[in-house]
């Protein structure tokens, strides 16, 4: 391995433990009681260290975000061009509800956050954005393959499958419901917004 790669090792194993110590604090002591001090001195890295890769204390809230991008991206890669933009798009709400139900108690802490912070759930954060775009590419390839309703635009239609994702991940972290049973019906309600009038889907 190179000095660079080694240092991007160090990099990522130093944020990843910083953040397993937040997370850990955070269920033991909520968001707003837990100093960053306690963090770094749990995780056995210095204030500046932390500061450096996460900006703040609700900057280690975004790294579920990143690693949920890092994995709707790598999916988008290996999906073969026989695969439907429809599909995909299924696949990739799949595999984020099934991510936040096997974490659950960490996006737990997110969801209570938003609900402290109303602006941290509208902002626009990279991994967000990121989603978004490719959620709304995948929306406008089914348009132009006539899959799907073109009376809408590709991004609102986007957005409304976003916000039911979300939508899911809040029943999850409440105990309303479980992954298994929600993902079915969601998606067909969204074939029902997002289907032409005379689809078969």
């Amino acid at each position: 391995m190179t000095a660079e790669g080694l240092r991007e090792k160090k990099k990522t194993q130093a944020k990843q433990v910083l953040y397993d110590a937040a997370i850990e604090l955070f269920k033991k002591k909520g968001f707003e009681k837990t100093s960053v001090d306690e963090i770094t001195e749990r995780a056995g890295y210095s204030r500046a260290t932390f500061f450096n890769h996460f900006g703040s204390k609700q900057g280690i809230l975004r790294l579920y975000g990143q690693r949920i991008q890092g994995i709707v991206e790598e999916l988008v890669e290996r999906v073969g061009p026989s695969t439907s933009p429809l599909e995909l798009i299924r696949e990739i709400i799949s595999t984020m509800v099934n991510e936040a139900e096997d974490n659950k108690e960490e996006v737990k802490i997110i969801c209570t956050y938003r609900m402290l912070e109303p602006a941290y759930l509208s902002d626009i954060t990279p991994a967000r954005k990121r989603l978004l775009e490719i959620i709304t590419g995948l929306v406008l390839e089914a348009q132009q393959k006539k899959l799907i309703r073109t009376d809408i635009s590709a991004r609102e239609l986007g957005l409304h499958i976003f916000f039911l994702y979300q939508g899911v991940v809040l029943a999850i972290v409440t105990g309303i419901s479980s992954s298994e049973s929600m993902l079915h019906s969601v998606w067909q309600f969204i074939l029902k917004g997002v289907d032409c009038e005379d689809s078969s889907n």
